[in-house]
């Protein structure tokens, strides 16, 4: 359970349905689904309220980051999404919320939609492009087009200053010229954050099934750690600081949210399979849409807290330790080199600065000011750096 003491100033929502899944998504998500928006809704607000009343009366409620995610939260109804900032203003306090994030497609956003955002406090949207090339969307099953997304941005500025796109390199038949294109594009709009995803083949999605079967090529990782090297020398000589493996900003606008996950910080999470982190645990929702609304809309309105997570772990402080090292050095900020080592002792010590020595001699990890960081030929190659570091 949750521990009552613990502020979450970190919040995180889960919206699940989506107009149509992408071949390539392994998000708990769900295409055609929308008869179950309100129940879904109604059990959101239910998780919500429970999980307020279950904290320590005198702690805090002060908010400082929500993020809407999914799924496709941009289709969120409006007369909901409002009762639900309605309830989010009940349980906590987000006078002071320095960015509250919702994810958006391009097709089907209007003023309407950006109007509303605004109104109940939402200050930052995030735009799924993946990559300007309408055939290569249509090929992984993503219902937009180029035109769509500059549409959006003609009408996106008049509502958010705070604007950002996601991109994913390494989608099936996009070229190197239309990859560096859609950066180009995407530059000379009024962006300030961008998200670069390298394409991940997930077992379970229809695109892995295609490559496997031969049906559809991707990149070798060769060439595309070769693209990705270009693409964060292209972003940062544009102005967007690279601060994370995957995420570029112009100066002071990274994502406060994203840095709260990688710098360990607590947040708490609500909807269908959504993870939760107290500093000492992790929580994940159970995962069955019908048994999460079932859960949530009980008629006594009594749920136990346990009995709706799928998954509980309490990390041991070697545990905590790791994933603080694993995530510190998915930043450019990298990891302080005197804590790392304050953690470690005897022949662990040894083993990690033998191995630290060797990965910096090879060009995989950057010293400076008493700081330990991936070099980008380290962050190309980051799963095989950390298993080789520990």
């Amino acid at each position: 359970m949750w521990d009552q003491k613990v502020r979450p100033s970190h919040l995180y929502i889960h919206w699940p349905f989506c107009k149509n899944k992408c071949h390539y998504c392994d998000f708990l998500s769900f295409a055609k689904c929308d008869n179950f928006q309100k129940q879904y809704h109604d059990a959101l607000i239910n998780e919500i309220s429970s999980f307020s009343k279950s904290l320590d009366p005198n702690l805090s409620r002060k908010i400082s980051t929500i993020f809407f995610g999914g799924g496709t939260p941009s289709r969120y109804p409006l007369p909901l999404l409002e009762e639900l900032f309605k309830n989010l203003n009940n349980h906590f306090d987000l006078s002071e919320a320095k960015e509250i994030t919702i994810e958006a497609n391009p097709g089907g956003v209007t003023e309407g939609h950006l109007r509303t955002w605004r109104k109940v406090g939402i200050n930052r949207l995030s735009i799924g492009v993946q990559v300007l090339d309408d055939e290569a969307l249509r090929r992984v099953n993503r219902h937009q087009t180029t035109q769509n997304f500059l549409d959006l941005m003609v009408i996106v500025p008049k509502f958010f200053e705070n604007i950002s796109v996601d991109l994913i390199l390494g989608l099936p038949g996009v070229e190197e010229e239309t990859w560096l294109s859609t950066l180009q594009k995407v530059i000379s709009l009024p962006i300030q954050h961008i998200s670069v995803y390298l394409l991940t083949l997930y077992d379970e999605t229809i695109l892995h099934q295609k490559v496997k079967d031969g049906e559809i090529e991707i990149l070798e990782e060769d060439d595309l750690a070769a693209i990705y090297e270009k693409t964060v020398l292209y972003l940062m000589d544009q102005g967007f600081g690279q601060y994370e493996i995957s995420n570029f900003a112009k100066k002071g606008l990274a994502s406060e949210h994203n840095k709260a996950y990688w710098d360990c910080k607590p947040y708490r999470s609500f909807g269908l399979g959504a993870s939760s982190f107290d500093g000492k645990r992790r929580f994940v929702n159970i995962k069955n849409l019908k048994k999460y609304i079932d859960l949530h809309c009980c008629k006594d309105g009594n749920v136990s807290m346990d009995s709706q997570y799928s998954f509980v772990e309490e990390l041991s402080d070697e545990q905590r330790f790791l994933e603080e090292i694993m995530l510190g050095l998915r930043q450019t900020k990298g990891m302080d080199l005197h804590r790392v080592l304050y953690f470690l002792n005897g022949e662990k010590r040894e083993e990690f600065i033998k191995r630290l020595k060797k990965l910096k001699k090879e060009g995989f990890i950057r010293e400076e000011g008493g700081r330990i960081a991936l070099t980008l030929k380290g962050m190309i190659m980051e799963n095989e750096v950390i298993l080789n570091l520990f």
